[in-house]
């Protein structure tokens, strides 16, 4: 099979023919029709976050295709099916977060990509009880940053608490600002968001933002004109984010933090006490998580704004990512 081998640290991967992988018990081989192209995958290409193996290594973890060898003599799962894998390719199953529905914090979890070879390549290995059923009627590009982008901003959004009314502020629309300011609606929220750019600015009013704020224009003010932010989710890859939610945030207000910013956040205490406010990380999200939101999809209450590339170009993929050539999710297909 082909597949997209990194050899190093900020080196262009390279597109190889490597044996195709066998599944073990309890394992999927899955025949790829495409992958998205994750900011975490750049993060680890450039050598911002430093993998756990050796190389040549594959990455890649919004993959969908088609089941071709099934590993276990008794399986829930048949040759023909289609599925998805995203960031998590296995947990324990019996350590506290994973028996209490935090499974995605489990102290031996294995990542897709990162542990394992993962998604940039023409097969892929899925765990059976990881794998997700990918519905027959979305459109398989539009499904795959569902996988990982969709299901941590729907998981931030579970988190966020959101009662029909109060007013959500978005902080980054990028791929998961957008499907965030989404889901936020869904619950019947106020949406705002702030950022940058004015092109996803314009984007987000598309799909639904109520409000909209160049982020270095002073967005408290306005913030506050809307009566305060009941919850704060931070998207952006960027630490000027934090104090503008500590201050534009009412009384009991959630801030949730997704985004990784390259430097340490500070605060005042009372700016925390005094207003009796929230603050939580969300990475990811749970296989329960995953099946609602592929529902959520399936019935067109969830919209995917992706571009295609062919598989050959995956290092432009990976370098406009770099560079915020963007306004939507990058998937490469097969």
């Amino acid at each position: 099979m082909k597949a997209a081998l990194m050899t190093g640290y900020a080196k262009p991967l390279e597109i190889s023919e490597v044996p195709i992988p066998e599944p073990g018990s309890g394992e999927l081989l899955v025949k790829m029709e495409a992958c998205g192209v994750c900011h975490s995958d750049v993060h680890f290409w450039k050598g911002e976050h430093e993998l756990p193996g050796s190389f040549p290594h594959i990455m890649g973890h919004e993959g969908i295709g088609r089941i071709v060898e099934v590993g276990s003599e008794h399986s829930n799962w048949a040759i023909g099916d289609r599925v998805g894998v995203g960031y998590v390719f296995d947990t324990c199953g019996h350590c506290r977060p994973c028996l209490s529905g935090y499974e995605t914090s489990c102290q031996e979890v294995t990542c897709t990509g990162v542990n394992v070879n993962g998604c940039f390549a023409e097969y892929a290995v899925f765990r059976e009880n990881w794998a997700t059923r990918i519905p027959e009627s979305l459109v398989t590009a539009e499904a795959a940053p569902l996988l990982c982008a969709g299901v941590a901003a729907y998981s931030a959004i579970r988190k966020a608490s959101l009662e029909p009314g109060e007013l959500a502020v978005i902080f980054g629309a990028g791929g998961l600002g957008a499907y965030a300011i989404q889901y936020a609606k869904l619950n019947g929220a106020r949406v705002a968001v702030v950022d940058i750019d004015q092109k996803k600015l314009e984007l987000a009013k598309r799909i639904g933002a109520d409000h909209v704020f160049k982020a270095n224009q002073n967005p408290v003010d306005d913030i506050w004109a809307l009566g305060g932010a009941d919850a704060c989710l931070n998207f952006a890859p960027v630490s000027s984010t934090w104090q503008q939610m500590l201050t534009c945030s009412a009384p009991k207000g959630r801030i949730v933090l997704v985004g990784l910013p390259p430097d340490q956040l500070s605060f005042d205490a009372p700016q925390i006490i005094e207003s009796g406010l929230t603050v939580m990380g969300s990475a990811d999200g749970t296989r329960l998580e995953l099946r609602q939101l592929m529902e959520l999809a399936n019935s067109k209450r969830v919209e995917s704004v992706v571009e295609t590339m062919p598989f050959s170009e995956i290092n432009t993929a990976l370098n406009r990512i770099h560079s915020g050539d963007l306004k939507s999710r990058l998937v490469v297909q097969f």
